[in-house]
């Protein structure tokens, strides 16, 4: 993973949240996280939209759903 330096004006209350949520203790972590969920929010979306009423879930989906419902990541 290529890193960079960054600086945002981000919402304290709402990052604070987040992190509680997601279960890290860093706010780059909790950021990072959010950001790996989206995208995987957005295949989603477009796998069930290409499916149109078909079961055509990827297999890595599948699993990294399996492994989200288990508490891994």
């Amino acid at each position: 993973m290529r890193i960079k330096r960054k600086s945002h004006n981000l919402d304290e209350d709402l990052l604070r949240r987040a992190r509680r949520e997601l279960g890290v203790g860093t706010e780059t972590d909790a950021i990072h996280r959010a950001l790996e969920a989206v995208l995987v929010g957005e295949r989603i979306v477009a796998d069930l939209r290409a499916a149109r009423g078909r079961v055509a879930f990827r297999p890595e989906f599948v699993r990294a759903m399996r492994r989200e419902r288990r508490g891994g990541r």
